[in-house]
C-alpha cells in the first residue's frame, strides 16, 4: 500500500520487540523516525513464536511471522507436542491456519499428544533488536494539556508523534495512568536425559510446563518453565522464585530426572484481560503494550496494525478488540491471570 504522509516525524520510546518492529516498518515507508531506548531490558536471544493460539491472536501471530520473513529475522521451525484436553474448536482453528495436526502417541513423552508441524519455531529476537538503530537515553514522556513531549535530562522536546512501547517499563515512563500491572516471568535451562527435548517444543497442560530447545542441535538441553506469577516492578532486585523446585518436580513427572543449570527471567506487562492493547493516550502519543508474555508471537502483528493506522490515518475496525479504550473503566485491583498463549 502506498502512503502520502511522509511529513511525519515520529519518536519511539522503547527498543524491544515491538519498538524495533515499528521502527523498521516506519523506516521502510520512508518516515523520519528515531528510536530512544531507555536500555531497560535484556532480551532472550530467541523466543518461541507459535500459531497455536486462540481466535484473532492467531491472525496477529501470522502477521508477526510475515514481519519476521519480510525483514529477514532468523526463524527456526520445530515440531511441537501439546498434551492435555484442548477444545476441538481450538484444534480446528489451528488446522484452518494451515498447521499440520496429528493426534499420536509419542514414545519419549509416553503419552498421546497433539503433534503440530508448521505451527511453532524459535525466532531470533536478539537479531531483531540488535540491528535496530537506537539512541540510548534515560527518557520519559511528559503529557501536559493533552499533548506529549519527550523528556531527556530534564529538558522537553517536541515530536509530531510519540509511540510508547517500553514493555513493563512503560507505566513508569509516562505521567498518565496505564491499565497495566507488571510481573516477573522466568524460565530455567535444564539438562535432560531425553535428547529429544533439544529438538522439539512441548506444551504440557497435564503437568503444567513448557519446554523449548536452546539452539536446536538435538542436544539434551532445553529451556523450561511455567511458574507462578510474581507481581513485581521492573526495578526490583533479587526476585524470590518460591516455586522453582515445584516446577522442576512437574517437569520430572513427564521427562524423568532433569538438572537445573541456570535460571533467568524478565519483566512482563499484564492488562486486566491479559491481552495486548494499543491506542492514544494523548493527542500525539500512542501506547502499545500489555503483551503478557507472548510478545514474540503477536507483538510485530499488533505493531503492524498500529503502523497501518498511523500511515493511513484510519482506525482499524477488524482488530478493534485490542484497542486501549476497552479499559476506560477498570479497577487497579485486578489480578494477573493466565497468559493468553496458555490454553
Amino acid at each position: 500500500m502506498a502512503y502520502q504522509h511522509y511529513d511525519l516525524k515520529i519518536t519511539i520510546v522503547g527498543g524491544g520487540i515491538v519498538g524495533s518492529s515499528i521502527y523498521r516498518m516506519l523506516k521502510k515507508n520512508g518516515i523520519e523516525v528515531r528510536l530512544i531506548d531507555p536500555k531497560v531490558k535484556r532480551p532472550f536471544p530467541s523466543l518461541i513464536h507459535s500459531l497455536l493460539l486462540k481466535e484473532k491472536d492467531i491472525e496477529l501471530a501470522k502477521l508477526s511471522l510475515n514481519f519476521y520473513k519480510k525483514f529477514n529475522v532468523p526463524y527456526y521451525p520445530f515440531k511441537s507436542y501439546t498434551l492435555g484436553k484442548i477444545s476441538p474448536s481450538i484444534v480446528d482453528s489451528w488446522i484452518s491456519a494451515g498447521i499440520n495436526i496429528n493426534i499420536k502417541y509419542v514414545n519419549w513423552i509416553d503419552d498421546e499428544t497433539i503433534e503440530a508441524i508448521g505451527g511453532d519455531g524459535l525466532v531470533s529476537i536478539g537479531s531483531l533488536i540488535r540491528y535496530t538503530e537506537k539512541i540510548v537515553y534515560h527518557s520519559n514522556i511528559f503529557i501536559n494539556k493533552g499533548k506529549g513531549f519527550i523528556k531527556i535530562n530534564d529538558k522537553l522536546y517536541e515530536s509530531n508523534l510519540i509511540i510508547l512501547s517500553a514493555g513493563a517499563w512503560s507505566k513508569y515512563l509516562v505521567n498518565v495512568k496505564l491499565p497495566v500491572k507488571t510481573y516477573y516471568c522466568w524460565a530455567s535451562l535444564f539438562l535432560s536425559r531425553k535428547k529429544e527435548v533439544g529438538s522439539n517444543i512441548i506444551y504440557d497442560y497435564v503437568n503444567n510446563f513448557y519446554s523449548r530447545p536452546v539452539i536446536g542441535l538435538g542436544l539434551p538441553f532445553a529451556i523450561m518453565g511455567d511458574g507462578k506469577v510474581i507481581e513485581a516492578t521492573p526495578f526490583q532486585q533479587n526476585i524470590c522464585i518460591e516455586d522453582k523446585n515445584e516446577v522442576s518436580s512437574r517437569i520430572s513427572r513427564r521427562l524423568g530426572e532433569v538438572k537445573e543449570l541456570y535460571t533467568s527471567g524478565n519483566f512482563c506487562e499484564a492488562t486486566p484481560d491479559m491481552r495486548p492493547a494499543y491506542g492514544k493516550i494523548a493527542e500525539n502519543v500512542y501506547y502499545i503494550g500489555g503483551f503478557n508474555g507472548y510478545g514474540a508471537e503477536v507483538g510485530p502483528g499488533l505493531a503492524n496494525i498500529l503502523v497501518e493506522e498511523i500511515l493511513s490515518k484510519k482506525e482499524d475496525t477488524y482488530f478493534k478488540e485490542y484497542k486501549l479504550e476497552r479499559f476506560n473503566e477498570y479497577n487497579d485491583d485486578f489480578e494477573i491471570g493466565q497468559e493468553p498463549h496458555e490454553l
